[in-house]
């Protein structure tokens, strides 16, 4: 199995699962902001992440994460339960939708414009409505983790897109920080950052 991967971009995402899964995988780093780039993703858009895994090839993190959570239930970070698997889809909705929209926004006018040409009332904007979204969000405190006492794909995705908020310097609570501090300090995390960093 090969993920075409980038540092610091959702290719982690789907490392992260293949860590939780011990599923066994090869990286190939892909020179996403080189205009000549000598190494290139499958991906119709040429973005990552990409996996392809024998004859099968998937585009986009989330898909590339349900099928490998699919390929392997007995793991269990995607419920077969269906009432189970319905809250675990509903957090992934809100963590695409409601939470990485804003964040993701206000992270590239942070990161990928330079200073001078940022636009202060998109920054601003994008500001507002991140601290509004995450300012919503309840978790239920008799959980460990986000839909209950096991560790899910929603946690994956949920988790990093908050990391993303505290590296915008997005003000979050206690609760939520120790939240994304218990998910980031898994054995799981720590590998995949340093094989997607690579």
């Amino acid at each position: 199995m090969k993920i075409y991967t980038f540092p610091k971009s959702r290719s982690l995402r789907v490392l992260w699962a293949l860590e939780e899964l011990g599923v066994s995988y090869d990286t190939v780093r892909v020179d996403l902001l080189n205009d000549n780039p000598n190494v290139t993703s499958p991906h119709p858009r040429g973005k990552v992440p990409f996996m392809v895994d024998g004859n099968v090839s998937v585009e986009e993190t989330l898909a590339i994460c349900l099928y490998l959570c699919e390929k392997h239930p007995e793991k269990g970070l995607y419920s077969t339960d269906l009432k189970e698997k319905s809250n675990i889809n509903s957090w992934l909705s809100f963590a695409l939708t409601d939470l990485e929209s804003p964040i993701w926004n206000l992270l590239k006018q942070l990161i990928f414009i330079p200073e001078e040409k940022r636009s202060s009332e998109l920054v601003n904007y994008f500001r507002k409505e991140s601290e509004k979204v995450i300012s919503q969000l309840k978790l239920d405190k008799d959980f460990e983790w986000i839909t209950g006492n096991n560790f899910t794909l929603a946690d994956i995705f949920m988790s990093h897109i908050l990391l993303w908020a505290k590296f915008c310097s997005i003000s979050i609570s206690p609760t939520i920080n120790d939240y994304i501090n218990r998910a980031t300090n898994r054995a799981s995390y720590l590998k995949a950052q340093e094989k997607n960093n690579q």
